[in-house]
């Protein structure tokens, strides 16, 4: 008898929910300081309400959304501490990435970085910003997953759903966007060209001003 492929099984509805809600909420849809429903949101998606409270407890978990007690449910809105956080670990993380990468010898292939490049250019001349941030945040992954390192991996994992929300509103910016893909050129180049210094110095000034824009979108 011949050998069958295995059949994949389908994803589970809390999950496909989980997906749904999560694009939503990545691709600016969602407001803060609008209230959403639970059932509501069951009904939009077509399926009952226990996988759709399933999937927002797990972006809950993510502080992605905020429950409201007898009032439905919340995008967070990212505090200044919450912030400062956030980039203080990305600066531990993302300069000792490019440090290592660029010390690497051989360098490793590069290739998926210059891609989302590509990519970002692509999206800001045709000002598609939802694949704006889906390339920013496929050059920031890149990067760890590169150092091969399987905790920088999962961290950085772990927070780029929320560096994504804080990098949509700091996106409204005037030039931010363009100035985003000058900032990350100067990194690839330094790590390319196995500069050590000069890939910390521009990814740290690259999250200085990355805090700055999403410090001022918050104003």
């Amino acid at each position: 008898m011949p050998k069958l492929t295995t059949i994949k099984q389908p994803d589970s509805l809390a999950k496909m929910a989980y997906e749904a809600i999560r694009q939503s909420i990545l691709s600016g849809q969602w407001q803060i300081g609008e209230l959403y429903n639970e059932k509501a949101i069951a009904a939009d998606l077509g399926i009952s309400r226990t996988p759709v409270r399933e999937a927002l407890l797990e972006l809950s978990s993510q502080d992605l959304i905020v429950f409201m007690p007898r009032r439905g449910l919340m995008l967070n809105r990212f505090t200044l501490s919450d912030v400062d956080e956030i980039f203080e670990l990305r600066k531990a993380i993302e300069l000792a990435s490019v440090e290592k990468i660029s010390n690497a010898s051989p360098r490793p292939d590069l290739l998926t970085i210059e891609e989302s490049l590509l990519n970002q250019r692509k999206a800001l001349k045709q000002k598609d910003y939802i694949a704006f941030i889906d390339a920013d945040r496929m050059f920031h992954t890149n990067f760890s997953m590169l150092t091969k390192n399987r905790r920088i991996i999962s961290i950085m994992e772990n927070i780029r759903d929320m560096i994504c929300v804080m990098g949509v509103k700091a996106l409204s910016i005037e030039g931010r966007a363009a100035k985003v893909i000058q900032e990350h050129q100067a990194i690839f180049h330094a790590v390319k060209e196995g500069n050590t210094e000069e890939a910390r110095k521009v990814m740290a000034y690259h999250l200085d001003q990355s805090i700055e824009a999403v410090m001022e979108s918050e104003l």
